[in-house]
């Protein structure tokens, strides 16, 4: 799969009608990882959105480019926005953060510490996805599990294709990148 591949998918993915009650926020985060595949890094995008169904923040990982930031995964992109900008916000019920791709052990940490209510993500993350290992979690984390959601995006099948292929874009050279620091 190419880049110029994965774009011709991504527009067509992005005119798809469909009853999917996810589509138009899993629109939003792949095109995100789109953005984030382009400029070399993971291809992860991320979008908060309020009890309202209001897009506040949107992120993208960033670990490589512009510069190495091993804390710029796209959900903690956009939860730092959040954050910077909305001070007065101490409790996270009612938000819903869309993520391309299963949360890593890293940002499913700063999810339940954040306390955001749902939790949706487009592709299953075979090499470091989280959702499925919670019964492995520390005792501490099982109890905040308790208070959110993590659940698959409903969404077209095309759409959970393409969130799987932009991540796999740059899968091998970031590795290497990490291997090599």
């Amino acid at each position: 799969m190419t880049l110029p591949d994965l774009e011709a998918r991504f527009a067509h993915a992005s005119t798809e009608r469909t009853h999917h009650r996810d589509q138009h926020l899993g629109i939003v985060a792949c095109r995100e990882a789109l953005a984030a595949a382009r400029a070399g890094n993971y291809g992860v995008g991320a979008v908060l959105v309020d009890p309202k169904g209001n897009i506040l923040e949107q992120g993208r990982n960033s670990v490589f480019f512009p510069h190495f930031r091993s804390d710029l995964h796209a959900e903690m992109v956009a939860m730092t926005a959040f954050e910077e900008r909305h001070p007065e916000v101490d409790n996270m019920r009612g938000y819903t953060l869309v993520s391309s791709l299963e949360p890593c052990p890293m940002c499913m940490a700063r999810l339940l510490m954040a306390g955001v209510q749902t939790v949706k993500f487009l592709a299953y993350d075979e090499l470091a996805g989280m959702v499925n290992q919670r019964h492995e979690f520390p005792t501490a984390w099982k109890r905040l599990w308790q208070r959110q959601e993590f659940v698959q995006a409903d969404v077209s099948e095309s759409l959970k294709q393409f969130a799987r292929d932009v991540f796999s874009l740059n899968l091998e050279t970031c590795r290497e990148k990490l291997l090599s620091r």
